[in-house]
């Protein structure tokens, strides 16, 4: 078997198609067929089960598919150092983020890295914090940026951006309150809410937030579950209901606000959270990834 053989099965272990497979690594169907099939026969093992509806990795392919990562990486790692030795650093990282740290933290991340690597491109994933953390778990990434710590003793969390909730009414509601005053946990209860799906980093550190507080969710009035940050403004400022927000996307730097509406802390309610950098504890990252990770640690640590 050879590297473009292991890629190819990486792959379409990953997409769960050889279709799929087949069109991000730009060849022919057959060919990727060809790819996996020899490593079959080398190993003597079938590796995929081969359905109507894609293809799932058999016991012997999750084995092959974790050591094919490790190789993978070896590899990229030996390719990394002679590029470096050469002062030619190029290639393409794969990033999964929620949605906080990637409008307010990857766009710095990204640019001050390509200005050090001009030859680096990367692609960002937008899924919520637990999707990041079950796609770094079945090795579809190398890490990413999330909004709460998910636990799994094999994933680290190290810390990259602060962070806090508050609270964002229309502005019919609370008008005779100033401006990021402190309301009652009782004051929301009956408010229509619209909150983050499940799964999100500010859908849990609310959750968590709450259970300490001893509130339940089930106390809440729920108007609308949304997935976006957007959307969810839009429908604070046409009267939808109030939500909770990251100060981030309430406020510009300048502390200018940037949405419509009246805006609260919660009394004896704990919204201040963290961004991490998540990744696998027992994976080796690829050379760029690492160079990336080690990058946005040293990026954290000064602003």
């Amino acid at each position: 078997m050879d590297i473009r053989q292991l890629k190819t099965f990486i792959e379409v272990s990953k997409l769960g198609s050889f279709s799929k497979a087949a069109e991000k690594l730009f060849l022919t169907q057959p060919t990727v067929t060809n790819h996996v099939q020899s490593i079959e026969k080398e190993l003597d093992a079938v590796l995929l089960n081969r359905m109507s509806k894609g293809v799932t990795t058999t016991e012997a392919g999750d084995i092959v598919y974790r050591h094919s990562i490790d190789i993978i990486n070896l590899y990229d790692s030996m390719k990394y150092q002679i590029e470096e030795h050469m002062g030619k650093i190029e290639g393409r990282l794969e990033i999964a983020s929620s949605s906080v740290p990637r409008r307010h933290l990857l766009p710095q991340l990204i640019h001050g890295f390509r200005k050090q690597h001009p030859l680096v491109t990367f692609s960002i994933i937008d899924v919520d914090s637990s999707k990041v953390v079950q796609n770094i778990l079945n090795g579809y990434i190398d890490f990413g940026f999330v909004g709460a710590i998910f636990e799994d003793p094999n994933l680290e969390y190290q810390g990259v951006m602060d962070d806090t909730l508050v609270f964002v009414t229309p502005n019919d509601v609370y008008s005779d309150k100033q401006e990021m005053s402190s309301i009652n946990v009782e004051d929301i209860i009956n408010q229509p809410l619209i909150l983050r799906e499940e799964g999100s980093g500010t859908g849990k550190v609310l959750k968590d937030a709450l259970l300490k507080n001893g509130t339940q969710l089930n106390q809440l009035t729920v108007s609308a579950i949304v997935a976006d940050t957007e959307t969810i403004k839009k429908m604070i400022s046409l009267g939808t209901g109030s939500s909770f927000l990251s100060y981030k996307d309430v406020f510009d730097r300048t502390g200018r606000k940037l949405v419509q509406g009246n805006v609260f802390k919660i009394d004896k309610l704990s919204l201040d959270r963290k961004f991490y950098l998540v990744f696998h504890k027992k994976r080796k990252l690829s050379p760029l990834g690492e160079a990336f990770k080690e990058f946005a640690l040293a990026y954290s640590s000064i602003v």
